[in-house]
């Protein structure tokens, strides 16, 4: 089955949103899309979905591990991530694929979201989105997340996803595309995000921390910016670059 968007979909344990979903995905205005269900570890899936367009991996994995190897067999022009929480503005497909049309020379376009809780209610913008994009403001701010639409070229061309920082694999993934190409804001919300005691911001959230920053050292290492100026991660989670003192030397951090 050919299709121009290809939709991947993590779905975790009951998988209890996932009917939300996949109804927030065939609501969409644009229907050029397929979308593949990546079990993250034991999944528990009710039945099999009638639509011909949404299909079940074989093999569970780790988040990331399902995600690069879900991406792998990829051979639409387009891809994005919906996670099987989550839900999708029902003009969120069309609007970032006609984002793309507009700036060719994009790899990435990404929308504003907002949060919202278990039931379905809105707790308020996502933290961040709203923030001007620049390469070197994403190495301080993960602005860039959570729906973002790839031009798989692009995708594979950055690495696409890896398991180098498995609780911060979308951070890693849109540093190093910001690295290789231009993204786009779309500013509209056009994503919600879940936040409820089972979702993995919330599980691994220490983790995340110390894996967003470690994947911040390495962009900043591979952009060679640790010749100038030193790493820090401070206890609100921030990261920083501060200028190198003459003294700090081989002090600065790895």
């Amino acid at each position: 089955m050919s299709a121009a968007i290809h939709v991947l979909v993590p779905v975790r344990g009951e998988a209890r949103f996932l009917d939300t979903a996949l109804a927030s995905l065939q609501a969409q205005t644009f229907t050029d899309w397929q979308a593949l269900l990546c079990p993250v570890g034991a999944v528990r899936v009710s039945g099999v979905h009638a639509d011909a367009r949404i299909r079940m991996a074989a093999a569970q994995a780790r988040d990331a591990d399902a995600l690069q190897h879900a991406a792998a067999s990829a051979s639409t022009p387009y891809m994005c991530v919906l996670d099987g929480d989550d839900a999708l503005d029902r003009q969120a497909l069309a609007r970032l694929h006609a984002s793309l049309q507009d700036n060719p020379d994009a790899g990435m376009a990404y929308s504003r979201h907002v949060l919202i809780d278990a039931q379905g209610h809105v707790l308020g913008p996502g933290p961040l989105c709203e923030l001007p994009y620049s390469p070197d403001a994403l190495l301080l701010d993960f602005m860039t997340g959570p729906l973002r639409l790839f031009r798989t070229k692009a995708f594979h061309r950055a690495g696409g996803y890896t398991t180098a920082h498995p609780h911060a694999a979308d951070y890693d993934l849109c540093l190093r595309v910001s690295e290789t190409c231009a993204i786009v804001h779309v500013p509209q919300p056009l994503y919600a995000r879940r936040i409820h005691p089972d979702a993995p911001d919330v599980t691994h959230w220490a983790e995340g921390i110390e894996a967003r920053y470690a994947a911040f050292v390495a962009a900043v290492q591979r952009r060679g910016l640790d010749t100038q100026y030193d790493c820090a991660l401070q206890i609100d989670s921030w990261h920083l670059l501060h200028p190198l003192q003459p003294s700090s030397g081989a002090a600065r951090p790895a």
